[in-house]
């Protein structure tokens, strides 16, 4: 039976997941919007730390791309700074 690119990608990155676990792991940086999906479909990221620069840009892409469904959020903690930045960590629902 084959398994598609998809399936194969969730494997190793769930393989990926388990194996720094077993290493100690508590957490890991995580960045480029395929991989976050994809670890986000396996239900593999617990929480995300999302930065606001204050700059509106006149056209771009979605920040994770094309999502299957809405993915809720509740706020764990958020930081203003004096630039304007803002980080906020987000619990996934």
């Amino acid at each position: 039976m084959a398994m598609s690119l998809d399936g194969f990608v969730a494997r190793a990155h769930r393989q990926l997941m388990v194996s720094l676990s077993e290493q100690g792991w508590k957490r890991a940086y995580i960045d480029g919007g395929t991989i976050i999906q994809s670890l986000m479909r396996e239900g593999l990221i617990a929480d995300m730390t999302l930065t606001v620069v204050p700059i509106l840009i006149g056209e771009g892409k979605r920040m994770l791309g094309a999502l299957d469904s809405d993915i809720d959020l509740h706020l764990l903690e958020s930081t203003s700074f004096p630039s304007g930045l803002v980080t906020s960590r987000y619990e996934i629902a």
